[in-house]
């Protein structure tokens, strides 16, 4: 199976499994916000035109499949702010009069400012959800467990006066099994002042070892002396209970989120080379998810594929939302500045900050697409 995802095939594949879903999750954001604020959707795509086939028809909406596999989209009723907007003719047929009002009044340019701004946000807000979503599943279906391992020991510390050393592996402390990192400040914040047991294996044998943690230890040194990391243990798997899977979903979206946005900061600073910091395009994702997808077949895991689906589905929701014309973020800017116009920008205007900011997203991506292709993203770890 794992040979499906080699060479071109494989990243085509990959895109299709790393990326689609993600913009169709998106757009269905926009679709469901329509309905619920009254604003007809005509067209639900799957690729983009031209057309192979329509699905169903659901209501107002066409469920349409595309050919172009590269995402989704939703074509809700007017939503074209330069459609043309004549005056009714007289000699239409009362039928058809009736179902062009009836649209009119259910078009996304009928929908009040607030309304709008929701159905943009609709898209980035699904990408976060399932993000969250997926993470909550990821420590419910199993992460690499991991080895808390001793990698410093403060001298003259409670640590050092027990005879702890580098390398040693915490396997318990007062009989309490150690399973990863945080364990053990939790364990040793209980003990504050009592003597403690620490279980640990050097050198292939199980060592005993006590030692008292300080309540009031000096500035930078902890309670123990110690600095612990972690090492994984080859094949084995940690699953959570769902109550715990729901906190540490929730703080590793946060905490990728936190890096994301934080990514131009640290490149700025110095902190984080900046091919390491670069944005992919439709090349490098299909490359990352391939070895993703490479890496759960050889690990008979969920893990390596949900990390990669995790990121990118916050990377499309905090993309969607930069105020930049056509994204959902520009969209919004657009209607923020029609507030404080008291009025829309005026078609003209508006097509051209469309026209120049489309042309402008088209040479980036072709930009960040020649990146790919000739400066290949770094897959090594």
């Amino acid at each position: 199976m794992s040979n499906l995802f080699n060479g071109v095939l494989g990243q085509g594949l990959s895109f299709l499994l790393g990326l689609i879903p993600l913009i169709l999750v998106h757009e269905f954001g926009h679709f469901l916000m329509a309905r619920k604020t009254g604003v007809w959707a005509k067209e639900f795509g799957i690729g983009y035109p031209p057309r192979i086939l329509k699905l169903f028809r659901w209501k107002e909406t066409d469920f349409t499949l595309n050919w172009l596999p590269i995402g989704g989209f939703v074509r809700m009723e007017g939503e074209s702010l330069f459609e043309e907007r004549s005056a009714i003719e007289e000699d239409i047929p009362p039928e058809e009069l009736q179902q062009k009002q009836e649209a009119r009044k259910h078009s996304l340019y009928a929908a009040s400012p607030g309304n709008r701004v929701l159905i943009y946000l609709a898209g980035p807000v699904m990408n976060l959800l399932l993000a969250w979503a997926l993470a909550v599943l990821l420590y419910l279906t199993g992460v690499p467990a991991y080895e808390v391992v001793i990698d410093e020991i403060v001298p003259n510390s409670p640590a050092a006066g027990a005879e702890m050393q580098v390398g040693d592996v915490i396997l318990a402390i007062n009989e309490q099994p150690v399973e990863e990192v945080e364990d053990v400040s939790t364990y040793i914040q209980a003990s504050l002042g009592q003597p403690t047991t620490f279980t640990v294996r050097r050198d292939g044998e199980t060592v005993a070892l006590s030692a008292v943690p300080r309540a009031n230890p000096p500035q930078g040194e902890g309670s123990l002396g110690i600095l612990v990391g972690g090492i994984p243990k080859a094949g084995e798997l940690l699953r959570y209970p769902l109550g715990k899977s729901l906190n540490y979903g929730t703080r590793y979206v946060l905490l990728m989120g936190q890096m994301t946005l934080s990514a131009p900061i640290m490149v700025i600073r110095g902190l984080i080379p900046l091919e390491m910091a670069r944005p992919v395009g439709i090349v490098g994702i299909s490359q990352i998810t391939q070895q993703s997808v490479q890496e759960s077949f050889s690990a008979g895991a969920a893990y390596p594929i949900m990390n990669i689906l995790i990121l990118l589905s916050l990377s499309l929701a905090i993309f969607n939302l930069l105020p930049i014309p056509p994204l959902d973020g520009g969209h919004i800017l657009f209607i923020i500045v029609e507030k404080i116009r008291r009025k829309p920008l005026t078609p003209a205007v508006a097509e051209r900050i469309y026209t120049v900011a489309f042309m402008v997203m088209l040479a980036v991506f072709a930009l960040i697409t020649a990146l790919d292709i000739f400066f290949p993203v770094n897959l090594t770890p």
